[in-house]
């Protein structure tokens, strides 16, 4: 498998020159078993959830490998027929552009579709002479301090593409697996497989912000949702839906994947 992987990657990569001017490809995908210990009253019991990374020839998208829309049917008291549909997954997506310097973030509050496009995060990574074979893939150590938290990580030197889960990129190869010094984050390499040539390409549908203001739009709908979604009706000619949320009926978020950082 992995004599096949790296031989496909290597031949794209010699032509990369001539695609230059269109669209990336995704050519692998990596799996990993994303954890993240949200509430600390409740250590045993972290946030999981399946995530992929496309990853192309010079960009690479993080997202959710369970996302999709599934329809739940059920019968009113009435009689009638009601289906409801829910989101299965985390609706963020992150672009990574290396060349570029752009990350761009697609995520979502309720039915509201948000893009926010920022400069790539710097890292300063120190790469360590530790070596290690995850699923056949010769990864090398390397750790850095991001968002208050400090990371260790193993990068495929083999896969050349500076990209990686979430916002972790920058290292000389694809980001295989990473986890926080108190394994609150984890980002579990789960295997790696072909794409089938998925195009990587940033939406551009959604309301442009920045991420100061999605956290506090974030806040709003926690706080109030009703709130929220009367605030995004403004300015529409369809007034806000009536919801049944309750404020605060979310699950326990104490411990964010990005912290404050401390002196």
């Amino acid at each position: 498998m992995k004599g096949i992987l790296l031989s496909m990657l290597g031949i794209a990569l010699c032509v990369s020159g001539a695609w230059a001017q269109q669209p990336d490809v995704s050519l692998l995908t990596v799996h990993y078993k994303f954890e993240h210990v949200r509430d600390t009253n409740n250590r045993d019991k972290p946030y999981t959830e399946h995530m992929v990374l496309l990853v192309g020839q010079r960009s690479g998208v993080y997202k959710s490998g369970e996302g999709g829309l599934q329809e739940q049917v059920s019968t009113n008291p009435d009689g009638t027929t009601r289906r409801d549909t829910r989101r299965l997954g985390s609706p963020a997506e992150y672009y990574q552009y290396p060349n570029e310097k752009r990350l761009v973030r697609k995520d979502m509050i309720f039915q509201s579709e948000f893009l926010i496009t920022d400069v790539l995060p710097v890292m300063d990574w120190r790469i360590k002479g530790d070596t290690a074979n995850l699923g056949g893939l010769h990864c090398q150590k390397a750790t850095t301090h991001f968002k208050g938290r400090d990371y260790t990580a193993w990068f495929c030197p083999d896969v050349v593409v500076r990209v990686g889960p979430w916002k972790l990129n920058g290292l000389p190869g694809v980001i295989i697996e990473a986890h926080d010094s108190r394994n609150e984050v984890r980002f579990i390499f789960d295997g790696i497989t072909k794409s089938g040539a998925t195009s990587i390409l940033a939406p551009t549908k959604g309301v442009k912000t920045s991420e100061k203001e999605f956290d506090r739009l974030l806040e709003t709908w926690h706080k109030d949702p009703q709130a929220f979604l009367n605030g995004m009706a403004q300015g529409s000619d369809r007034p806000a839906p009536k919801i049944d949320v309750k404020p605060g009926s979310g699950a326990v978020i104490n411990n964010p994947i990005e912290l404050p950082e401390t002196k």
